[in-house]
């Protein structure tokens, strides 16, 4: 299926929109908030569902309390959060009731997807807003989240979002026109990469730093993001915002900025939740045949385990990595860091003479809640 194929194809979108394309010279501008909603309008009346991931809640926060407090802190940072998520939201509002679109708020924090249960509540909402034609406006929930367990920026936030909701098509619109084969800045003769098949490494090594002052997220972070994306089935096109009537043309077909296609497996509902959604609370170093195993589809064996890290209890999310610290995957473990402490490098019959009480789990991480960063052989959306 070519680019034309999957956009045409694609019935739920998520766009996000980096704050440097909404800010102008005196602050908020209300004329690009009503050409976006315009744009965003366009597509929904083709029968597509759009959530839209929007930035800009500190910078509104700045013009609503203007330069008060000479200081750069998260505290303050919150608090600016605080104040701008509802003027923000608000602009929003009226920029989409001269199309009649009601808009929904929703503050999403790494907890919030951490959860299974709350990862699905979060989907119910999202489906319901849809059915009630509602345009979800989602953006991280600042005034809560510390710099620990930060989604990090908007870019990877959006990528969650649209696993979510199991998007077809992730369009990020940022200042840049899209991946280059170097840095436009640096170098005059940069060019545009129109199409991405995989993202490797080769691809990953374009990605320079960050952008603009305004923004938080730069091309890395966006290619970070088409990668969690793309590694959902869902498309990615990355492209310059500073027009936005650049959304009709991508869903026209064009081949604007750079299009990253979907890859051909990737995971399921569960196994998303688990690679994206759920925080590490701790590691597992396995040998090489544990990796064989692994990558071949097998459960992981306490025999295998050859270095436990961390504080995790039983049904954390801990990562997996080899001998040489590559990240093999993550997975939902089946003993707390003190029992797999005690058992690790064992064989299966051997677990109860070091565990004070019976286990009936020989598997550390059963295969059913493994997901391998390497290389994933499900392509099941379904739970």
């Amino acid at each position: 299926m070519n680019r034309k194929e999957l956009v045409d194809n694609s019935k739920i979108l998520v766009i996000k929109v980096g704050s440097s394309l909404l800010f102008n010279s005196t602050g908020l501008s209300q004329k690009r908030l009503e050409e976006l909603a315009s744009n965003i309008n366009s597509i929904i009346q083709t029968g597509k569902k759009v959530v839209l991931v929007t930035s800009g809640a500190v910078a509104c926060g700045r013009n609503v309390l203007g330069d008060k407090l000479n200081r750069d802190d998260i505290p303050l940072k919150q608090a600016l959060s605080a104040v701008g998520q509802g003027f923000l939201i608000h602009r929003y509002q009226e920029a989409f009731s001269g199309f009649s679109l009601p808009v929904a708020q929703i503050l999403l924090a790494p907890e919030d997807v951490h959860f299974r249960s709350k990862y699905l509540n979060a989907r119910n909402t999202f489906e319901t807003l849809f059915d009630l034609g509602v345009v979800p406006i989602v953006n991280e929930n600042d005034t809560v989240a510390v710099e620990e367990i930060k989604f990090g920026d908007n870019d990877r936030l959006s990528a969650l979002v649209a696993s979510l909701v199991q998007a077809d098509l992730l369009i990020i619109l940022s200042d840049v026109a899209g991946l280059m084969d170097r840095d436009p800045r640096m170098f005059s003769d940069a060019k545009l990469i129109p199409e991405v098949k995989e993202i490797n490494s080769t691809i990953e090594e374009m990605a320079g730093g960050p952008g603009s002052e305004v923004a938080t997220g730069g091309m890395k972070s966006k290619i970070l993001a088409a990668k969690i994306a793309t590694f959902s089935g869902t498309g990615v096109v990355i492209a310059s915002g500073n027009n936005f009537d650049v959304l009709k043309e991508i869903m026209a077909g064009k081949e604007e900025g750079t299009f990253f296609f979907p890859q051909k497996r990737f995971l399921n509902s569960r196994k998303r939740w688990i690679a994206f959604g759920t925080i590490s609370q701790g590691e597992v170093w396995i040998d090489e045949g544990a990796k064989d195993a692994l990558l071949s589809g097998k459960s992981l064996l306490p025999v295998g385990v050859r270095k436990v890290v961390g504080s995790f209890d039983v049904g954390d999310c801990v990562s997996i990595f080899d001998q040489v610290g590559n990240r093999i995957g993550k997975g939902i473990v089946n003993y707390s860091f003190w029992e797999l402490k005690k058992i690790s490098g064992k064989q299966s019959w051997e677990i109860g003479k070091f565990l004070e009480k019976d286990h009936n789990q020989q598997e550390v991480i059963h295969a059913d809640n493994l997901v391998l960063l390497m290389g994933e052989r499900e392509n099941d959306r379904t739970n």
